[in-house]
């Protein structure tokens, strides 16, 4: 006996390849038959055994519930026509089977033809369909295929055009089309093996199709291509596809956890908004691994490596990149184009042929992007306006740790820029501010902006083969930093109007604040055990810092310089005036191992300074019209103060146990009034 789902228990009956023709006839089977002589009543829920052998010219239309089991090998050529929900097992047909009822059953069965399931919730299992005409065709909804194999399709292997149908588990080889193409909605193909289809692997166009798990590999197509909205694309292995691993057009697609490697085109190509890839492994492909045009999408806990072009590439805005490794590709890790792009926990882009991420569009957001390391050209290259960069370590990349062209750039808290070929930081948009950022070790400079109007500040710089900090940009305004140990500058300012604060500038091989921009000002900043303390040839001034123990200068000004409630000492010179008009007020220069000020150019004024203990004369004025007025100029090595300047005032002048005059001055119509000396060597004050 035998029992059918949804059927009462039937009778058993056998036939063989004759005696089946009394109940099976093209016009249905029969109600009432004749077997060995008996007559029988068919029931819903009989079941019959067909018997060893070869049955030609079959052409069965099966229209009562009922089941068909084949005993042995059993051969039916020609067509079976189920248009009622019945079972058939076992079978080897040449020819062609149509389920059409509701609810058939078909397994174990081997077609060498054509399958078509029209009826709804129908089942094929552990089948063999090989070499057919057309693909398996499924028209019904609900349908299930599962643990089946198709070979050979001329077209597709399957094609769905029902909805929530299961395809599962099957091997689906040598189609001339797809190996699986839905049309319905809410289907899914999971765990099925698919490979050297003349299509794509799986073809989708349906909404809320699921692919899942699926073995896709060397189709002469894509291996998935989806363009239905809502799809789920996850847990697949393609591998070695002609066109792209992945394709999805459809909006707000889950592509998650796929292996994708060695496709011809793109690894994973998402065209509909909304979508979301996650932990997939794309490796290997010849374009990019991963390429997103649609927008509002996210890209996350994924690996894309050894890919032919970019690691990722977006061209669509409201991209996010999160949680992210991208490195041995052949141009950049990520390559984003759209605007308000969103890269947040980047663990890896190294390694890249070009850089380890370029940010072309508007608006972009970077925060915590680590180990970008050995890019071939930058390590963050953003181009685009209003950048946010936070919390970046980039090193050993074959140009810049970070390249900026954007106007409004906001970059805070680079870990560490080091080791990289040109600077650490190079920024070349309007507007920048770079805080909080350690740049040590590169071949260039540690910070290079060009961009007007640029803020750093917060900064270390430090063992650069290049300046310290290089600023060519106007109004640039630079404070609270370290610059030590750079191979040329600590700081360097080309552009005009320049404010330097609160830095500290030591032992760099040139000076540690080096000014050929007009119209800088240095406020309370130190430099110590540099070439020069500070060098300028263009004008600037500086109030409240501080220059010791450099090699040459304190302080050479060979532009205007003002100089006040400055303090410069233990240099190999004070400071240097070469500029006309130049102004050193209210300063202390003391223990310098040559003078204290040496004032070359015309109209000098110095007033109010302690010059005391210097190697030399105190205060030297060789320019004309120089003004010296109300110092202090006590216990130099010569004389306190020296002028041979033409038409000098020097006037309340103080002057004592200098080691040679106290005042001595060899210029012409030069005005001496109301000085003191005491205590000086050779004299207290001569005029020559």
């Amino acid at each position: 006996m035998t029992l059918l789902s949804g059927s009462s228990y039937g009778a058993d009956y056998i036939v063989d390849n004759t005696t089946y023709l009394q109940v099976f006839t093209p016009g249905g089977v029969q109600g009432t038959f004749t077997l060995n002589g008996t007559e029988h009543t068919l029931e819903d829920g009989d079941t019959f055994t067909f018997l060893e052998g070869i049955y030609d010219t079959v052409n069965m239309v099966i229209n009562r519930t009922i089941s068909l089991v084949a005993s042995g090998t059993v051969q039916l050529n020609g067509v079976i026509d189920a248009i009622a929900p019945s079972s058939i097992t076992g079978f080897s047909v040449n020819g062609t089977v149509n389920l059409r009822g509701n609810g058939c059953n078909l397994s174990s069965t081997n077609i060498t033809g054509t399958l078509n399931i029209t009826g709804n919730s129908s089942r094929v299992n552990d089948s063999r369909i090989l070499n057919p005409a057309s693909a398996v065709m499924v028209s019904g909804d609900n349908v299930t295929i599962t643990s089946s194999y198709i070979n050979g399709s001329a077209s597709h292997g399957i094609v769905v055009n029902g909805r929530n149908a299961r395809i599962q588990g099957n091997n689906i080889t040598n189609s001339n089309g797809s190996g699986i193409l839905i049309h319905g909605e809410g289907c899914l193909a999971e765990g099925n093996t698919i490979y050297l289809s003349g299509g794509d692997g799986v073809t989708s166009d349906a909404s809320g199709a699921s692919i899942i798990r699926n073995s896709i590999s060397f189709n002469s197509g894509d291996g998935i291509r989806s363009s239905g909205n809502n799809s789920v694309i996850t847990n697949n292995t393609v591998l070695r596809n002609n066109g792209t691993g992945i394709y999805s057009s459809g909006k707000n697609a889950t592509i998650n956890s796929n292996t994708v490697k060695y496709s011809g085109g793109d690894g994973i190509y998402v065209a509909g908004n909304g979508s979301t890839v996650q932990g997939c492994y794309v490796q290997n492909n010849t374009k990019n691994g991963i390429k997103i045009t649609g927008s509002g999408c996210t890209v996350s806990s994924s690996y894309t490596y050894y890919n032919g072009e970019n690691g990722i590439y977006s061209t669509g805005d409201n991209t996010s990149f999160r949680y992210v490794d991208s490195s041995f590709n052949a141009r950049n890790g990520i390559y984003s184009s759209g605007k308000n792009a969103s890269f947040f926990y980047i663990t890896s882009a190294s390694y890249n042929g070009e850089n380890g991420i370029l940010s072309t569009g508007p608006s972009a957001s970077m925060q915590i992007i680590l180990d970008v390391t050995s890019n071939s050209q930058n390590g963050v290259s953003s181009r685009g306006d209003n950048a946010y960069i936070w919390f970046v370590e980039v090193k050993k990349n074959g140009m810049n740790g970070i390249h900026s062209s954007g106007k409004n750039l906001y970059l805070s808290y680079v870990k560490n820029a080091t080791n990289n070929t040109l600077s650490g930081i190079n920024s070349t948009g309007i507007n920048a501010r770079i805080l909080d950022v350690t740049v040590n070790l590169n071949r260039g400079n540690g910070i290079y902006s060009s961009g007007y109007n640029t803020t750093i500040a917060y900064f270390e710089a430090i063992n650069n083969l290049g300046n310290g900090l290089w600023i060519s940009g106007g109004r640039s305004y630079i404070f609270e930093g370290n610059t030590t140990s750079n191979r040329q500058n600590g700081v360097k300012v080309n552009g005009p109007d320049a404010i330097l604060r609160s830095l500290n500038a030591t032992d760099n091989t040139a000076s540690g604040i080096a000014i050929y921009g007009k119209n800088a000002i240095i406020y309370n900043c130190t430099s110590m055990r540099n070439t020069d303390g500070v060098y300028g040839t263009a004008s600037f001034r500086m109030i409240l810092s501080r220059t010791s123990a450099n090699r040459n200068c304190g302080v050479n000004a060979r532009g205007t310089a003002t100089i006040e409630q400055c303090t410069v000492y233990g240099n190999r010179y004070g400071i240097y005036a070469g500029g006309a008009n130049s102004v050193i007020y209210s300063s202390s220069i003391s223990s310098n191992r040559g003078y204290g000020v040496y004032a070359a150019g015309s109209s000098a004024t110095i007033y109010r300074n302690t010059v005391q203990s210097n190697g030399g004369d105190g205060i030297t004025a060789r320019g004309s019209y120089a003004k010296i007025y109300y110092n202090t100029a006590n216990r130099n090595r010569g004389s306190g103060i020296s002028s041979s300047s033409y038409r000098a005032v020097i006037a309340y002048n103080r002057a004592s146990y200098n080691s040679y005059y106290g005042i001595y001055s060899s210029g012409k119509k030069t005005t001496l009034a109301k000085n003191s000396a005491t205590g000086n060597r050779k004299r207290n004050i001569r005029r020559g």
